[in-house]
């Protein structure tokens, strides 16, 4: 019950995931994407990756994998 798990878009077809954040800290980000195209994220206690990510999604934003790493850097400054 500590965990929330917050999804957006579908993971099925994924050829890359991208992972933001440290799950050993309980708050991370799976990014999925498909051809470098952002189609899903699984958000765990993470819920602004959620709100900012779901923009990537209907967006279908192409963002280097590097930069959606960075936990560091909003997924808003990448639309």
């Amino acid at each position: 019950y500590e965990l929330r798990l917050q999804t957006v878009g579908m993971s099925i077809g994924y050829d890359a995931t991208v992972l933001r954040g440290d799950p050993a800290d309980k708050k991370f980000s799976v990014v999925y994407l498909r051809e470098g195209v952002v189609i899903a994220l699984d958000c765990v206690n993470n819920t602004r990756d959620y709100a900012q990510g779901r923009k990537l999604v209907m967006a279908r934003a192409e963002v280097d994998p590097d930069l959606l790493a960075d936990a560091a850097v909003p997924l808003k400054d990448m639309l």
